[in-house]
């Protein structure tokens, strides 16, 4: 999966947001149109190949008001669509100030 596929799956209004992404939005304000904003804006910053129940991409993204958020989007090997797995803000406790990389865990 790359931004140029995800890119035609939110062109084509192609995608399908879990419950799951439904709540976490609702419960952080964030809106439909806020999400595809950030979507086609955004820049992959992992890829978990070997996710279940099917391969998936991180997303960075800024919202207008300058806040981070990541969308964690999959696809099924079967399906041409986008799924949207869960939208968050980034904790600042697990993320360095670029909002790419992971901090290191303190061991």
């Amino acid at each position: 999966m790359d931004m140029a596929f995800i890119w035609s799956c939110l062109k084509a209004r192609n995608y399908r947001v879990t419950k799951h992404a439904w709540v976490v939005m609702g419960e952080r304000g964030i809106t439909a149109v806020m999400m595809e904003r950030a979507l086609a804006l955004g820049e992959i910053i992992e890829r978990e190949p070997h996710d279940e129940p099917y391969p998936s991409v991180l997303i960075l993204a800024w919202l207008k008001s300058g806040d981070p958020l990541h969308i964690k989007c999959s696809r099924s090997p079967q399906a041409p669509n986008l799924r949207i797995v869960t939208v968050y803000e980034p904790d600042d406790a697990e993320w360095e100030s670029d909002y790419k990389t992971r901090k290191k865990r303190k061991r």
